[in-house]
């Protein structure tokens, strides 16, 4: 029994989609009823649509693009969209303006995701633009409109050399006041762009979420 309590708690700290049959059975009844409709929808997503990052994190890329308000942000990794993309989306729709600038590699996964908007969240449609690539070259015309990357979510491959190529890229845009996010922090997916920032003085750290609250998520400001 206190396996089974261990467990749920820790289902709590992740999303809807994280929880076994019995876990939701017991969330729909005895827990979602006495929960915010905002901590719900951090929590649950959108319906249907499996989405990654912990509920923690969502709600922390969230309040960054409110608190910041950049006219674009930029993601790199894009999954089916139900994660990340949805709650920067979704900041950007409650400001009223801006847009996201996701990009996927997947050409399968690019074409549903966009679909789906169009099709399902078509208040969100406008604040949302899908890239289909692996380059972040891609994201060349939207900076140059911007003239900055004042907002910047890695979270591509858990490939360490690749991250860190992905940040050189956005390096000559970041401007004072820049945010970056970063998933995955504590995995070799981040190692090398977390060893520079770690020992740079151009960026000062926000944010850092770790276990149970996240498997490693930060937020850097430009100094």
């Amino acid at each position: 029994m206190r396996a089974l309590v261990r467990s749920f708690r820790r289902g709590l700290k992740m999303n809807l989609p994280a929880l076994n049959a019995r876990q939701r059975c017991f969330y729909h009844c005895c827990v979602r009823p006495f929960t915010s409709a905002e901590e719900r929808g951090f929590f649950e997503g959108i319906p249907g649509v499996a989405g990654q990052l912990y509920r923690a994190e969502r709600r922390a890329l969230h309040e960054a693009v409110v608190r910041r308000q950049p006219a674009f942000a930029f993601e790199i990794g894009t999954f089916n969209g139900g994660g990340s993309t949805y709650f920067l989306t979704r900041a950007f729709a409650q400001l009223g303006r801006g847009k996201l600038v996701t990009l996927e590699i997947d050409p399968a996964l690019q074409a549903k995701a966009a679909a789906f908007y169009t099709t399902q969240l078509p208040t969100l449609r406008p604040h949302v633009e899908f890239l289909l690539g692996g380059s972040p070259e891609l994201f060349t015309p939207f900076l140059r409109q911007a003239g900055a990357a004042e907002f910047v979510f890695l979270d591509g491959a858990e490939n360490a050399e690749q991250s860190l190529e992905q940040y050189r890229f956005f390096e000559p845009w970041f401007r004072p006041g820049s945010v970056l996010a970063l998933h995955d922090w504590n995995t070799e997916k981040m190692r090398l762009v977390r060893a520079l920032l770690l020992q740079t003085s151009r960026w000062r750290e926000t944010l850092l979420l770790t276990e149970p609250d996240s498997i490693g998520f930060a937020i850097y400001e430009r100094a």
